[in-house]
């Protein structure tokens, strides 16, 4: 059986989120605790982020063909009715599922509700992050 090679499908994704769209951070809370005898004062004082472009779209609440739900990802029943934005982005190697929510200025912090990834064999294409407020 032949492979495919995604390797320029996966380029103009990274360009056409790069050109189009907005960046964004992806921030996980740090859980850790500051002072290890006071953790009810919660994290300490740095968050894991990354810093990615995304385009961002509506959810469609439209089943097509069936289907809610694109490649991989987190599981979420009706996760594209539950979102309120849609943010597509190529992450690359990086790994979504790390991460709590989404700074994106001039629109505020967005929460992660799920996140599916187009991703066929071992290459990631676009990442898509269902988000509200």
């Amino acid at each position: 059986m032949a492979t495919f090679d995604y390797s320029e499908v996966i380029a103009v994704a990274d360009e056409l989120t790069a050109e189009f769209g907005r960046e964004i951070t992806f921030v996980s809370d740090d859980e850790t605790p500051a002072d290890a005898n006071k953790p009810w004062d919660g994290g300490g004082a740095t968050d894991n982020t990354v810093t990615l472009n995304a385009v961002f779209v509506p959810p469609n609440t439209v089943r097509q063909f069936g289907v809610t739900a694109l490649g991989q990802g987190t599981e979420f029943v009706d996760l594209l009715q539950f979102s309120e934005q849609i943010a597509i982005v190529y992450q690359g190697s990086e790994d979504l599922r790390d991460y709590d929510y989404i700074n994106d200025p001039g629109f505020g912090r967005w929460k992660i509700v799920g996140i599916q990834v187009l991703r066929p064999g071992d290459d990631n294409v676009l990442a898509f992050v269902a988000v509200r407020r």
